[in-house]
């Protein structure tokens, strides 16, 4: 069987970096300063597809004042060396972090776009 190699991007190396986090998707630079993003609608659908929408039971508490239920775009390993977050996307897409804090400072947008992470530690 054939595993996907993930594209990694290395946050903080060369010109890597986060530009912004909005509900569809993850706007970013590559080390090269290449502009780039990861669709977080096509991550949603990969999970779903991946895991099923019954990954987890969520009440009518946790959608948002448009109705929106928290989606799964992806996994984290935070605790490993180096931190890593890692989308669903077609690509695999893994940023990896020089820290912990580093790492955070995505879950934090994320989570408030209604996109979640399952921890992989």
């Amino acid at each position: 069987m054939n595993q996907i190699v993930p594209e990694i991007v290395r946050i903080g190396v060369g010109n890597a970096r986060i530009k912004c986090v909005t509900r569809q998707r993850v706007e970013y630079f590559d080390e090269a300063g290449q502009e780039c993003f990861v669709d977080l609608d096509e991550c949603a659908r990969n999970w779903v597809e991946e895991c099923g929408d019954d990954f987890v039971l969520w009440t009518s508490e946790d959608s948002d004042a448009a109705g929106r239920k928290p989606r799964h775009v992806g996994r984290r390993g935070l605790l490993y060396d180096p931190p890593w977050i890692e989308f669903v996307n077609k690509r695999l897409t893994r940023f990896e972090f020089e820290s912990l804090n580093e790492g955070y400072g995505l879950i934090v947008p994320l989570k408030k776009v209604r996109c979640l992470t399952l921890d992989c530690s």
